[in-house]
């Protein structure tokens, strides 16, 4: 028992080893695949944030070149000495194809001299650009590299802000001045699809000068930090600007941990049904352990049980022999005794007398019959016979022979009756007297009519019938004509001890059958017996 328990416990330690083996390598699968989602949805955020930046940088181009190719024109035809009246009216063609810019300037040396349109521009006309010390180096840059420059955004002379952008003019190879465009910063915001704080619902912009970065003028008032977070900084040349843009809330971290988080409680779950199916098994084998001891112990009890029934019948097969030898010998000198007693004292005797020794004799006789049937009760049931194909056609014609004496004018008939295999002497016992009693009981008024038929017929069993117009039997007798000794008020005329039906019940019960009865008092009665045909 002590090694069965060791066993128990080291097989009772598996599922949970099982099942942290499973979690571990679960676990180190979910980490893997949690640095791989982290991994693509960050790339996926940072390829997010860089096409948008594509897409800002695409439309501010677009509005750059555009503002360009009207600096270049109005700076083509300076240099070529086109009538300088004609700059309104080559200005209005230009703005009217060019929705981005709000307005053209021609700059002489640094002073402006003309714009378009001028109602609303008038303060510009006479203004000196060369008298911010902070845009000299720009202008004289842009001078020395003969390129158009832009500058913003910053506050316009005329009010508001915006963005200018000037190209130098040179006539004869001496600089002459500037061509300008003006483009407000409600109409850049417009053009790019953005707001003052330089926010869209899922991204923060941020423009600035190149020279100074994010160190000098902010386009967008916003404190948006762009040294972190997933961020794009690309470069502007037409503008000399480098445009941020800077996803405001990144998910790819937060989707990386609900995987973890989902993975690992997956994984204890998994860990925890694993565990439980390599439980089953052994609990299935406990079980059938446990059930395997307790059968042996069943199996012991019963030896046991049947050593002591053995000993109990052998108990009764003495008692049997003693009743059939022992007890019988008195009763057969009582007998002798009482009939020598009348053949000797005949003459002396009187009526009375012989009455009473005639009395003792049939007691004694009754006496010797109920033992005898004692004796044939204990022996039902046991025979050393083997099993024997028995044909039950034959078992019935021969029983009809014992009684065509005594009823001459009584009926046997039957069905076709199958054929079994059983023991022969007890098949014909139970035959013998449900026939014998069918007559025994029959009604002195009428002619006996037994029929004997089968009921039902399958691969296991048989059930017949066998019914009589005898006397029958009232209700509440049905259940007691099977008990030894049991017998009828009514019959009481009749000869014998009450022991056939219950000699047949033990016998039927013994090959695994089963025996009732159905009866009307006055009218006939119907035994049925159920036995197996093998």
């Amino acid at each position: 028992m002590k090694k069965y328990n060791t066993q128990n416990q080291k097989r009772n330690y598996w599922p949970t080893k099982l099942a942290i083996i499973a979690f571990m390598i679960l676990l180190s699968i979910s980490s893997f695949l949690t640095y791989r989602i982290y991994k693509i949805e960050y790339s996926k955020e940072v390829l997010q944030v860089k096409e948008e930046t594509s897409d800002v940088k695409n439309q501010l181009e677009s509005m750059i070149n555009n503002s360009l190719n009207v600096v270049k024109i109005i700076t083509f035809l300076t240099e070529k000495n086109f009538d300088e009246t004609d700059f309104e009216s080559l200005s209005k063609s230009l703005l009217e194809k060019n929705k981005y810019i709000d307005a053209t300037q021609l700059v002489k040396s640094y002073t402006i001299y003309k714009t378009y349109p001028l109602k609303g521009n008038e303060k510009t006309i006479g203004y000196n650009i060369n008298a911010d010390n902070l845009k000299k180096d720009r202008l004289f840059e842009a001078i020395k590299q003969e390129k158009i420059f832009f500058e913003g955004p910053i506050k316009l002379v005329q009010g508001g802000e915006g963005i200018i952008g000037r190209q130098p003019i040179f006539k004869e190879n001496k600089f002459w001045g500037f061509s300008a465009v003006i483009i407000r910063t409600d109409n850049f915001l417009k053009t790019i699809n953005l707001n003052n704080s330089g926010s869209s619902e899922l991204f923060e912009y941020q423009i600035v000068q190149k020279h100074t970065d994010l160190r000098g003028a902010k386009f967008f008032k916003n404190e948006v930090d762009f040294s972190e977070g997933i961020v794009n900084k690309t470069y502007l040349p037409s503008g000399d600007w480098y445009l941020y843009v800077k996803l405001k809330e990144p998910k790819y971290i937060n989707k990386a941990i609900e995987f973890f988080i989902s993975s690992v409680f997956l994984s204890l779950i998994i860990s925890i049904y694993l565990r439980k199916l390599s439980q089953d098994p052994i609990k299935l084998e406990e079980l059938v352990q446990k059930k395997t001891i307790d059968l042996e112990n069943a199996n012991e009890e019963l030896r046991v049980k049947a050593k002591e029934l053995g000993d109990v019948n052998k108990e009764l097969e003495h008692f049997a022999y003693i009743i059939s030898h022992d007890l019988q010998e008195p009763l057969r000198m009582v007998t002798s005794f009482l009939t020598q007693i009348e053949k000797k004292y005949n003459d002396v005797l009187d009526d009375k007398g012989k009455q009473y020794i005639f009395f003792a004799v049939d007691g004694a006789k009754r006496m010797k019959k109920i033992i005898l049937d004692i004796l044939e009760f204990s022996k039902a049931g046991k025979y050393n016979e083997e099993k024997e194909t028995i044909d039950l056609n034959e078992i019935v014609e021969e029983i009809k022979g014992f009684y065509k004496n005594g009823y001459p004018n009584g009926t046997l008939t039957y069905d076709k009756l199958p054929t079994i295999k059983s023991y022969r002497s007890p098949i014909f016992q139970v035959f013998q007297n449900l026939i014998g009693n069918a007559f025994k009981y029959s009604n002195p008024e009428e002619t006996p009519t037994i029929k004997i038929k089968v009921i039902e017929l399958t691969d296991e069993n048989i059930t017949i019938a066998i019914s009589d117009n005898g006397i029958g039997i009232e209700q509440e007798y049905l259940d007691k004509i099977f008990v030894l000794f049991q017998r009828l008020e009514n019959d009481i005329h009749i000869k014998g001890t009450g022991i056939g039906l219950a000699i047949v019940k033990k016998i039927i019960e013994r090959l695994n059958g089963t025996i009732w009865v159905k009866s009307v008092k006055n009218v006939g009665s119907t035994f049925y017996f159920s036995i197996p045909i093998q």
